[in-house]
């Protein structure tokens, strides 16, 4: 398979993991402020988490005096000066799929290019302020859209290298943002001088997508038990370890010979990640630690990913407008 293709199909699937995500989490927010009838000051520390989860408060504050729900919502969907935008990654789906349709389902390119030209632009064009309900209704469809694509993927597309290769893209970029909303809600729970056992995990876990999964497990949403859940769980799809062991299982399926030098080289690296996760002991852990921990595990993600990237020379696009 051509470089360029695989690095739109790992680029993609990236992208189409960030855009769900992102979607999801402004839903849960935004949610949280219709039921208080949008008294943001309620909510205002956890606006700056889904600040720092989605994109960056320091990139955000260079262009805006403090956060403000309206503002932080315009940066957050729909600002050229935000590359982590939703309209900026709904964009940069669409384009890797075009240059990759031969690789992909017709049906898949059909509802990526529809959705594209139709409901974000309708979106885009409305006056701002948008009313709290309507964007709550553009994020359902742009995650029930994405749902859609990630069925045609799974139910339509060989077992070959570019499904492969979207497989990586799509637990790699779900692996690094579980880590950094741990380490964004640890820091901030940190402020109230409590142990991780005495505060409750149940916002994490929604921001995770995880809830439903984790209560049919567990009877109490303490943050200690939900973190060692998001992170060591191996049957959780939200969690670090599951994510990584598919990682793991689509390089072997990418690398036949099991003595190349890319396959020893990733294998090594991945091992190496899923070990130091599978050692860490929340039980014995204080807040700090956890923290530290925790912040040491993410650049090892991304390392992962940079040298997934080098070794297949992809490269992440700069996608114009």
């Amino acid at each position: 398979m051509l470089s360029r293709v695989a690095d739109a199909l790992y680029w993609m699937a990236r992208y189409s993991e960030r855009s769900q995500t992102n979607a999801h989490i402004l839903q849960i927010q935004l949610l949280n402020m219709l039921e208080q009838s949008g008294q943001e000051h309620d909510y205002i520390d956890h606006w700056e988490a889904v600040l720092n989860i989605c994109a960056s408060k320091e990139e955000y504050l260079d262009n805006y005096n403090t956060v403000r729900v309206n503002p932080l919502i315009d940066y957050l969907l729909f600002s050229e000066k935000n590359s982590n935008a939703l309209h900026a990654t709904l964009r940069a789906i669409r384009e890797n799929a075009r240059v990759t349709r031969d690789s992909l389902p017709t049906e898949l390119w059909e509802i990526q290019n529809d959705f594209y030209l139709t409901k974000r632009q309708a979106i885009l064009t409305r006056e701002r302020p948008i009313p709290l309900i309507e964007l709550q209704a553009f994020l359902q469809e742009v995650r029930k859209t994405l749902w859609m694509e990630t069925g045609l993927i799974e139910s339509t597309m060989d077992r070959a290298l570019p499904y492969y290769f979207m497989q990586v893209g799509k637990w790699l970029e779900r692996a690094e943002k579980t880590i950094r909303m741990t380490v964004i809600i640890v820091e901030q729970q940190k402020q109230a001088g409590l142990s991780l056992e005495e505060r409750d995990g149940a916002f994490l876990l929604e921001l995770a997508a995880a809830r439903e999964s984790f209560m049919r497990k567990h009877r109490q949403t303490n943050l200690q038990t939900v973190i060692r859940y998001l992170v060591q769980d191996e049957h959780c799809p939200s969690s670090v370890m599951y994510c990584l062991k598919k990682i793991e299982d689509a390089i072997m399926a990418i690398e036949h010979d099991a003595l190349s030098s890319r396959f020893l080289t990733l294998q090594w690296n991945i091992r190496s990640l899923i070990l130091a996760i599978d050692h860490i002991d929340f039980w014995q852990m204080t807040i700090e630690e956890t923290i530290t921990i925790m912040e040491e595990r993410l650049p090892q993600c991304i390392a992962f990913s940079d040298t997934f990237s080098t070794i297949y020379h992809l490269y992440e696009p700069s996608v114009q407008p």
